[in-house]
């Protein structure tokens, strides 16, 4: 979203007769009452992080992050956790204050197809740059029945990925450029659609036997429901599906940055910075678990850092969907909790587990259980979880929680364990409001205002 405009916020508090204007370059805004929010708020109305902007070509776009006290968007109260496009002058009321948004510059190609839904000429640089407008994503409710019909491709898999899936190779109206890599399911393209004029990601069915080749596009089916049903700026966007020689496709956003995994083999971050990249994971289980979805598979290599400070939660192709069966003993050793390993019920709180292994990995330089390929520690009676070098009393006691053996002893899911990182992050702010704590000043801070 970096360079795709610039947004402008006017801040008017009615209950002092105050206001005050901001500017932001860099999506996504996030407000509230900490002082690490990019627009921070002060007033007891708002929750500590409060809401979300995100601004691009296509306009501005609102979700309240499950504030306590809510907000109201022109007068209507907005839905936790969802996005809502902001109209040009749209009032975001927030107790006593109210912010004001105003049109965002767009692309030419967004202003092309803004001046025909309005019979206005569109600007001269405009009439041959093919719009940038954003492609509805995929229904929820018709993927299951789709991803079904695909399964049912015939052929030889193999001899299909040879011809089909090469770089150069037009499928659709995406064009694949380069290989990204491969994982358990799938092999990932970058991909350019021609239609739309974007990079985006496409992956598709990796190949191997008919068996195998059927099971990866359940696998998909699963992840298309997962992904589709969730739309939250901490969780990669499902942008399109469909079918080639080769098999069912899915096309996501492409990211730019490094995944979690990479950044923690080039070092261990700064406490704040591992702090914020989890608040962001939580942000990101907190809406999935909200729609009954549970990811099941958490570690640093689906955990992506964009260049522009969002973390993104990817690969929900073993996710639970609530009506849509589950995958026992699915996982990654190390990240996985004690009932995957037993085959027992899994919940939010398994995905909390994976969360925390992370983070504590992350501030202490190693799992907090030793596991190998077949029986971890967390097994074992009595066994507690390795958190030497971690600090502060409270994030000790949060991870403790978290990644206890026993899923009663945990928090309930990404609501709770959110709620616990911000007290923790909440803490260390008042400890070094500085940045001490935080690290070098990141994109939390790329806001000026008057």
């Amino acid at each position: 979203m970096d360079g795709l405009g610039l947004l402008k916020v006017r801040v008017v508090d009615e209950e002092r007769g105050s206001a005050s204007d901001y500017a932001f370059v860099s999506s996504p805004v996030r407000l509230g009452r900490s002082p690490r929010n990019d627009l921070p708020l002060q007033h007891p109305f708002a929750s500590a992080w409060h809401g979300l902007l995100e601004f691009d070509g296509g306009g501005v776009r609102y979700t309240d992050l499950g504030s306590t006290n809510g907000s109201l968007l022109d007068g209507a109260p907005v839905a936790a956790r969802q996005a809502v496009p902001v109209p040009p002058g749209g009032r975001i009321q927030i107790g006593g204050l109210v912010l004001t948004v105003p049109p965002v510059p767009s692309s030419p190609g967004a202003r092309a197809v803004a001046a025909r839904a309005t019979g206005e000429a569109a600007a001269p640089e405009a009439a041959q740059v093919e719009p940038s407008v954003e492609a509805p994503r995929p229904r929820a409710g018709r993927i299951t029945e789709l991803m079904q019909r695909l399964a049912m491709t015939t052929g030889e898999p193999e001899a299909a990925w040879r011809q089909v899936l090469l770089p150069g190779a037009v499928i659709d109206h995406f064009e694949l450029q380069r290989e990204l890599g491969r994982g358990g399911f799938g092999v990932v393209f970058e991909a350019r659609d021609r239609r739309l004029g974007r990079l985006v990601a496409f992956k598709a069915v990796r190949p191997g036997r008919q068996t195998q080749v059927a099971m990866r596009q359940r696998q998909l089916q699963l992840e298309a429901e997962a992904v589709a049903s969730l739309a939250h700026p901490n969780i990669v966007s499902l942008y399109d599906l469909g079918s080639c020689q080769a098999g069912p496709y899915l096309v996501f956003e492409l990211l730019r940055g490094q995944t979690l995994q990479a950044r923690i083999g080039a070092g261990l971050p700064a406490l704040g910075d591992a702090l914020e990249w989890a608040i962001q994971v939580a942000w990101a289980l907190d809406a999935a678990h909200g729609a009954g979805v549970i990811h099941r598979d958490l570690k640093p290599s689906n955990v992506f850092l964009c260049e522009s400070g969002l973390v993104k939660v990817l690969d929900f192709g073993i996710a639970e969907v609530l009506g849509g069966g589950a995958l026992r003993g699915a996982g990654t050793p190390g990240y996985m909790a004690p009932e995957q390993w037993t085959g027992g019920r899994q919940d939010a709180r398994t995905d909390v587990f994976g969360a925390a292994a992370m983070l504590c990995e992350q501030v202490t330089g190693r799992l907090p259980y030793r596991t190998d390929a077949e029986r971890s520690e967390a097994l074992a009676p009595g066994a507690e979880p390795a958190l030497d070098g971690v600090q502060g009393g409270r994030l000790r006691e949060l991870l403790r929680a978290a990644l206890d053996p026993d899923p009663e002893r945990r928090p309930t899911g990404g609501h709770e364990w959110l709620a616990g990182l911000l007290e923790v992050q909440q803490a260390l702010d008042e400890i070094a409001p500085a940045g001490v704590a935080s690290g070098p000043a990141g994109p939390w801070r790329r806001w000026r205002g008057r």
